[in-house]
């Protein structure tokens, strides 16, 4: 069986309930989905994307990345990206420890997510980014700077994909769309359930002319408070 290390295990809850559903607050994963693909997800899928973190909530999860790998591309896209806030992590590995935080600020819609690996010998290794919905209803992540992504948000085989649609820079109401050359890659994350309160986080970056820049690959599952 899986274990997450660092002696977490006495941190973990109980697997999530599925019948947990009703009478939930907003949640942008399924407005982004729509209801029909929303019930396709994994039950335990839609308990954990139900609502989104409420002001002053953290919602918490921990495990390990199985797999951490780089090119020596991704290891320059990671460097020359620093200026806008570690998006990118430069380092490679395996059974790699990290936590995930979502919070909510304050007044914003927006929701922020933290990760946070523990590579061995080094200083954690902070990433965050902030996920939203535009005003014509895009479904984007934001990184430092005004850079970021639009995703587009998917149920395929009753798991969570989110795919990048293209890359932009934005001050203001201005949106610049950034040629594909110039992005890390085309980014593709997975969530999938494995039951039990397990799941799989999957992330792959894919450059056209480059190819994989980075692939992460871990389970994880929900922080006891």
């Amino acid at each position: 069986m899986f274990k997450t290390g660092r002696d977490e295990g006495s941190q973990f809850s109980a697997p999530v309930r599925v019948d947990a559903l009703a009478d939930v607050p907003y949640s942008t994963i399924r407005n982004q989905l729509g209801e029909d693909a929303w019930m396709r997800l994994d039950p335990h899928i839609r308990v954990r994307f139900a609502a989104d973190p409420q002001e002053g909530e953290v919602v918490a999860y921990c495990g390990r990345m199985h797999t951490v790998r780089r090119s020596k591309m991704g290891w320059l896209f990671a460097q020359l990206t620093r200026i806008i806030g570690n998006p990118l992590t430069p380092y490679a590995g395996s059974d790699v420890p990290m936590d995930v935080e979502l919070t909510k600020k304050r007044g914003k819609r927006r929701v922020y997510w933290q990760r946070t690996y523990y590579y061995e010998g080094r200083k954690p290794f902070v990433v965050v980014s902030v996920k939203k919905e535009a005003r014509n209803g895009d479904m984007l992540e934001c990184v430092g700077g005004g850079f970021g992504m639009v995703l587009d948000v998917s149920e395929e085989e009753a798991s969570l994909h989110f795919r990048s649609r293209y890359f932009f820079w934005q001050l203001g109401p201005l949106r610049v769309r950034l040629p594909r050359w110039v992005a890390p890659g085309e980014t593709h994350v997975a969530h999938e359930d494995l039951g039990g309160g397990d799941f799989i986080f999957r992330l792959s970056m894919v450059h056209a002319q480059l190819g994989e820049t980075f692939f992460q690959e871990g389970v994880f599952r929900a922080r006891a408070a």
